[in-house]
């Protein structure tokens, strides 16, 4: 009788289980899609949302921090010093023709766990919970998706640390909007025989 006991207790509570891994999976797609509400990704205290290559240099320079040269077109690598950000050491930004941030990767090998920790608690207390993915006690790997097309990567489930900001669609500039009727005029008397 007792066995006969356990066994379906065993039954009830694997099935129980199973159901709320499937009701955790289904919400988990639902947020996966939502973004967070109107903040958007920052990087050093600005916003990645059209950020233009100058204003980030401005921001870089007066940390200190300098690029080395780089051999590849719209890209900027900085070190982040000795000790980095958290252990992060290394710097890349890619820009578009335009010179507005496209993504930029904060990278390192972080081999304190206190140092990984206190960067993946960092992001949840600044963006909230993730959209995709987890932060438990600091480590995870997690993306944090923004209403101003911006977002955050978190890789962090290794010694290898990736933080990524990407603006999906930076700025570009346009055209002024306006004629220039005379600069036409001109090329139209020109082009009389």
């Amino acid at each position: 009788m007792f066995k006969r006991f356990i066994s379906i207790f065993l039954s009830v509570f694997i099935l129980f289980s199973l159901s709320e891994v499937s009701f955790a999976a289904d919400n988990s797609t639902d947020r996966q899609t939502t973004p967070i509400a109107e903040q958007g990704a920052e990087l050093f205290g600005l916003k990645v949302n059209n950020l233009s290559k100058e204003s980030l240099e401005k921001r870089l320079a007066t940390m200190g921090l300098q690029p080395y040269p780089s051999y590849k077109k719209d890209v900027a690598t900085y070190s982040l010093g000795p000790d980095g950000i958290l252990g992060v050491k290394e710097l890349s930004i890619a820009f578009n023709d335009d010179d507005y941030l496209i993504k930029a990767t904060m990278s390192g090998v972080v081999k304190s766990s206190e140092k990984r920790q206190s960067l993946g608690r960092l992001l949840v207390k600044k963006y909230g919970t993730p959209n995709i993915g987890f932060v438990r006690n600091g480590y995870g790997r997690a993306k944090w998706v923004f209403k101003d097309g911006t977002y955050v990567e978190l890789h962090n489930t290794t010694f290898n640390v990736l933080v990524i900001y990407v603006d999906q669609q930076p700025k570009v500039p346009s055209e002024s909007g306006q004629i220039d009727v005379e600069a036409l005029y001109e090329k139209n008397e020109q082009s009389k025989p």
